[in-house]
This record gives C-alpha cells, structure tokens and sequence, in this order.
C-alpha cells in the first residue's frame, strides 16, 4: 500500500483575501507537509505537485516526485486536471492510495502512519478526509447529526455527511467514482450524491489530522498555530 499525494498548487504565495488565520501562509503549509513526511520511509508514499499558474515560483525548488504544469486557472478546471493526471499514472497500483490535497492545509506529526494503520484495519472503505471539521460542533443545521464513531489501533474515527476538496480514496473507488469526482461541482453537493446514489461514506479522525486553514473552522482541540 502506498499514497500517492497530488497537491494543487495555484500561483500564489503569501496569503489571500480568505478568512485566514493570523499565522496562514501558503508555503507554511507546504513546509509542514515535507516535514511531516520527513521521517516517513520514501516507498509509501511519493509527493506529485500539479501547478496552476504561469510561473512556478517557491515550490519549484522544494522535493517532491513528480511536477505537473496546468494552466486551468480555476480550482474546478485544476482539479479535473488532476482527476485526469490521476487516472492516467501508471504507477499506482490496486490496493494504493489517492490523496488529492489543496495547498490551505496544516498535518500535525504522524498522519501517514494513521491513514495506513486505518485502511489496514478496515477494508472497503470510501474516501476519509484527515480534516474534523470545526462546523459540524458549531452550526445549527448539525445539531441532530448522527454518525457511527469507531476506532483504529490508535485514532478514532467518525462518519460525516461531506468534507471539502481534499480527501483519501482507494484507487478502485476513485475509478469506480471518476464520472461524479471528474464532473460535479460543489463538494457538499458531490459527496451527498455519492452517498444517496451509491452509498459511499465520508469519515474524518477524531481529532484531527490536518485543518483547513479557515479561520473559526480549524480542526478543534489542537494548537495550529504552535504547529
């Protein structure tokens, strides 16, 4: 079982006009992500960078495998992009997982070894989001949510209705689903039509492996800042 990480990166640096954290940069986030990986064994996993932009600037000199130029200039379009690049790799293989991941989030230490511990104790599973996302604690409209809680060696886990456009999938999901992933827009939207008309399942740990770095909607319990 190996990862394989496909993170979008649009020609951008610093910060945006989002909602962001104080301490929110983009190449923050990408150097958390190398150090994270930094004492994971190479051969589970390898980094895949697709680059929507003119100009590739900071992240032209940082490690990864492979570097994919696009010029899609939307995050839809750069996404389908990135479905397309997936679904031709010829390196992953049966049994190896997909992680499609968008250039605003943090990890703490040790996700990788949590995402393969899970998919080692639970087969068939969906997709699984590392994101527990603040709003399900927080709005109105969870207030009757109900999910299935359950455990891996090390983490718990939960069910969620929907996560957004960074999430883990078996390679034979993601074919099985490339249709609805390579051509719905809206990720709530996506993830409750796969879950009516397919019965797919999103899960997320308990706490969280990463956030999203929104400000009030980061993964609760953890010190992203300190990270």
């Amino acid at each position: 079982m190996k990862l394989h990480i496909f993170y979008r990166q649009y020609n951008i640096q610093g910060t945006d006009n989002k909602n962001r954290p104080s301490w929110f940069d983009f190449e923050k986030c990408y150097d958390n992500l190398l150090l994270t990986l930094s004492d994971t064994p190479s051969n589970l996993y390898n980094l895949n960078i697709v680059y929507d932009g003119k100009d590739p600037n900071w992240i032209e000199n940082k490690n990864f495998n492979k570097f994919y130029k696009i010029q899609e200039g939307e995050d839809f379009r750069a996404f389908q992009k990135t479905c397309d690049i997936v679904k031709n790799d010829p390196t992953i293989e049966n049994g190896d997982l997909i992680y499609f991941l968008e250039n605003d989030y943090m990890h703490v230490d040790g996700w990788l070894n949590k995402v393969i511990e899970l998919f080692s104790t639970y087969k068939g599973l969906d997709y699984v989001s590392l994101y527990d996302h603040n709003d399900k604690y927080l709005l109105p409209m969870y207030d009757n949510l109900v999910s299935k809680i359950f455990t891996s060696p090390t983490h718990h886990w939960r069910t969620t209705p929907s996560t957004c456009g960074s999430f883990i999938v078996t390679k034979e999901r993601f074919n099985e689903d490339f249709d609805i992933l390579s051509t719905m827009r809206g990720d709530h939207n996506k993830w409750l039509w796969l879950n009516e008309h397919r019965s797919r399942s999103v899960i997320t740990p308990i706490p969280g492996l990463s956030t999203h770095c929104m400000s009030n909607l980061l993964s609760p319990t953890i010190n992203w800042e300190k990270i």
